[in-house]
């Protein structure tokens, strides 16, 4: 048997284990002359979990809406989303405590509550909430399904639960039945994930992502953690073909599209990259995160070609997605970077004053993204010794995300550099980093 003919073979299997586990997925609510079987609000901090929703309900055979994959670029925000809203058979509010916007989820309730309380309505909504945040006091008494216990998307008896609201309809015992061993088998299957991710095991992550597991592949959050995990940990190549498999069962989702763009950054196929993410951007997808990675691979084209038009659109689309969500610190402080790189010293200034109070609280280093922003801030202020000892921090936590750290450093190495530290301080900032070599 060739290699084409076992893969082929391996992806009928996993196709079969989904088909088996989506027999029992409640169908989606009738829809009549509406658009959409059901409206997904969420704020952009929760935008990763609302994004496997997605992909779970379109695996069930529901059409959601999403902002990402449906908004008309140009188009009035408020109105286009209230106008979706109207058009959806259902609706979902999801809620953390990232997204303690009470205005923002008290417009969206109140439109949804509108539409259930229609004479002869079919309309359903629920709340989603994603950690132990109380939901706001006007909505204490509307129906919700707890989701702590899965940050990483919905999966098993808390997903039919949710799609079983939003039809209005009671759960089916078989469907909980298999439901129940879906739980078991994805909360075994993450803490392999996260536990070979801690480990810098790429071997068990790259067997894992290949698996016919239902816990791997009932819903596309482990087979992203595992591609996200081989990226993390440097294995650049591994996480593409891992999100091969991902492609074939979720050919909608973005996230997938955004990581095999990282991917390719990170392998300095800096033009591939981009193809990937502006193929995004155009289709609408302006988030940050596509952003993010695609304004890096704009820089990585600058360090290979030294044009500098190439360098101000990497900072432009950056300051853009700043601009767009000022809670995203990763955009911001690359803003902050490349406005330095640039000569715009005042304009970099700026930026890192205005990112400073986003990683304040990461010197603890549990989030290593904040963690690591905050270190570059610092760096940015010129405070070499606490930019240092925030870095070693985060080496000595994260001693296995190479990937990652391996960016980090070589952006830190430029910061000196644009801010012409001496040899001794830039050596100093550097120390943290080379422990990992070898």
């Amino acid at each position: 048997m060739t290699d084409a003919m076992i893969v082929e073979t391996r992806l009928q299997e996993q196709r079969k284990s989904l088909e088996t586990w989506l027999e029992h997925a409640p169908a989606p609510p009738p829809r009549g002359t509406n658009s959409y079987d059901a409206f997904i609000s969420y704020r952009s901090s929760d935008r990763a979990w609302a994004m496997v929703l997605y992909d779970v309900l379109e695996m069930a055979g529901w059409h959601a809406f999403l902002d990402q994959y449906d908004l008309v670029p140009g188009s009035d925000l408020e109105t286009s989303l209230t106008e979706a809203l109207e058009a959806s058979s259902s609706g979902v509010i999801l809620w953390s405590s990232h997204t303690k916007d009470s205005d923002w989820c008290k417009r969206e309730r109140i439109v949804m509550r509108s539409l259930k309380d229609r004479p002869k309505s079919t309309f359903h909504y629920l709340f989603a909430t994603l950690d132990l945040e109380p939901l706001p006091a006007f909505a204490r008494g509307d129906l919700y399904v707890g989701f702590e216990e899965s940050p990483e998307g919905p999966r098993g008896v808390n997903l039919l639960k949710l799609m079983c609201g939003m039809r209005g309809i009671p759960l089916d015992k078989a469907a909980v039945a298999m439901a129940q061993q879906v739980d078991s088998a994805a909360m075994l299957a993450m803490a392999k994930i996260r536990g070979a991710i801690e480990a810098g095991n790429a071997a068990t992550l790259l067997a894992l992502g290949s698996s016919v597991d239902a816990g791997i592949i009932a819903s596309p959050a482990p087979i992203l953690a595992i591609a996200q995990g081989l990226i993390t940990l440097g294995n650049y190549g591994d996480a593409r073909t891992v999100l091969e498999h991902a492609r074939a069962h979720f050919p909608k989702s973005i996230r997938v599209k955004q990581l095999e763009g990282l991917a390719l950054r990170r392998l300095k196929r800096f033009q591939e990259a981009i193809d990937v993410l502006s193929e995004l951007k155009e289709a609408g997808h302006q988030d940050p995160e596509t952003l993010g990675i695609l304004g890096a691979s704009w820089d990585g084209l600058f360090q290979q070609s030294g044009k500098k038009l190439h360098l101000r659109k990497s900072r432009e689309l950056y300051r853009t997605a700043f601009q767009g969500d000022p809670k995203s610190y990763y955009t911001g402080i690359n803003a902050a970077s490349k406005s330095l790189f640039l000569g715009e010293t005042d304009e970099a200034s700026r930026l890192a004053n205005l990112v400073l109070p986003l990683v304040a609280d990461a010197i603890d280093c549990s989030d290593r993204y904040a963690a690591c922003t905050l270190g570059e801030v610092y760096l940015l202020q010129g405070n070499v010794d606490a930019a240092a000892a925030q870095f070693q921090k985060v080496v000595d936590k994260h001693s296995t995300a190479k990937g990652d750290l391996a960016g980090t450093q070589h952006q830190a190495m430029r910061i000196c550099s644009a801010l012409r530290l001496s040899e001794a301080e830039s050596a100093k900032v550097s120390a943290p980093f080379e422990l990992l070599e070898g």
